[in-house]
């Protein structure tokens, strides 16, 4: 279900800390992924989590200069898709907070492992943490 605008904003007016999460899925693993980040954000929002958000890169050219493609600087080939994953936190302190019970939550322990099985080979989780500035 899509959040409404109103609802939306007040997320952004609270969330100062956002992680992003990239990486790489081979084709054949959309579907398994796709319900284990279904599954990862009802336990994101249930540990205390703002907003979770999952995205998949839908075009890759680049018609400006002095800018290049994520799916080449992460080396996806045609087999793979692209994804990203944002999760809002309040401050630092709530993410840690949200991070900590998740650490504790079995499934989320588990989804995880999984998560990491549908990743394509020899990939991993590029993380990072990012503050807002403007907006």
């Amino acid at each position: 279900m899509a959040m409404s605008k109103s609802g939306s904003d007040e997320i952004q007016k609270i969330s100062t800390v956002v992680q992003h999460i990239v990486y790489r899925v081979p084709k054949r693993n959309h579907d398994t992924m796709l319900r284990l980040c279904e599954e990862a954000n009802d336990m994101f929002k249930e540990n205390g989590g703002l907003r979770h958000e999952v995205f998949q890169l839908s075009n890759t050219d680049v018609p400006v200069g002095g800018f290049a493609s994520i799916a080449n600087i992460i080396l996806a080939n045609e087999d793979e898709e692209v994804w990203m994953e944002l999760l809002h936190f309040k401050d630092r302190q709530h993410m840690k907070e949200v991070i900590a019970k998740m650490e504790k939550d079995e499934r989320c322990e588990r989804s995880y492992k999984q998560s990491l099985k549908l990743l394509t080979p020899g990939a991993v989780f590029i993380l990072g943490e990012f503050e807002r500035l403007i907006g």
